[in-house]
């Protein structure tokens, strides 16, 4: 009798085992020791390396914020690896992040891109020193593995424009290089073609940016 009790005890802990298992699996949260080659990637990169990076400030994401983060840190984090050769280990241990936000961007869902979209006057493009960047990846994933993901996100009113349009008579190669001028500033490559994201990719699918 006894036995028979101690092998009942033992499947409900295997079967409420599996349950949470398979809820966290579900809501997508990296609950990994892999998270912890973070730091050191921290420390094997220069700190006056500079990392481009699109996304959303908690104060106008609140409980969406990673949500609304994951795909473009994904793509900043494969443009970063590009930086690196085959053999290096910097490029296997952003290789795992990577990995790591595609597969919770395959929890979340096709839900993904229209939210991404609703919030797309709230984005941002910074170009970050080593260390701060690293900072923004940590916060990302420890709040992804402290919070369940929110399906309905809604947006705060989009920033209002000040700016005054001045009409002027400029040069084709004037107008060139403040283009390019203001895309440096901003973060952005002088290519369009090498940025992170186009908005146009963005509007067609998310997945064109995990090519490759």
């Amino acid at each position: 009798m006894k036995e028979s009790n101690i092998w009942i005890c033992t499947c409900v802990h295997l079967l409420l085992y599996m349950t949470v298992a398979a809820y966290s699996s579900e809501i997508g949260n990296p609950i990994t020791d892999d998270i912890k080659k973070i730091s050191l990637l921290k420390q094997n990169i220069p700190k006056d390396y500079k990392i481009t990076l699109r996304y959303i400030p908690k104060e106008v994401s609140g409980m969406c914020w990673v949500k609304l983060n994951v795909f473009h840190l994904e793509v900043s984090l494969k443009g970063l690896a590009q930086k690196f050769g085959n053999i290096s280990s910097n490029k296997d241990n952003i290789g795992t992040l990577v990995q790591i936000l595609q597969e919770m961007r395959y929890h979340i869902g096709h839900g993904l891109e229209d939210s991404m979209l609703e919030f797309d006057c709230h984005y941002v493009n910074e170009m970050w020193l080593t260390a701060k960047y690293f900072e923004f990846v940590e916060d990302f994933f420890n709040t992804a593995n402290s919070s369940r993901d929110v399906e309905d996100c809604e947006p705060p009113p989009c920033p209002t424009s000040t700016k005054t349009t001045v009409t002027t008579t400029t040069t084709a190669s004037t107008t060139s290089a403040q283009h390019s001028t203001n895309e440096k500033r901003n973060g952005l490559p002088d290519d369009p073609e090498k940025g992170e994201l186009s908005y146009k990719c963005l509007q067609s699918s998310l997945l064109c940016a995990s090519k490759g």
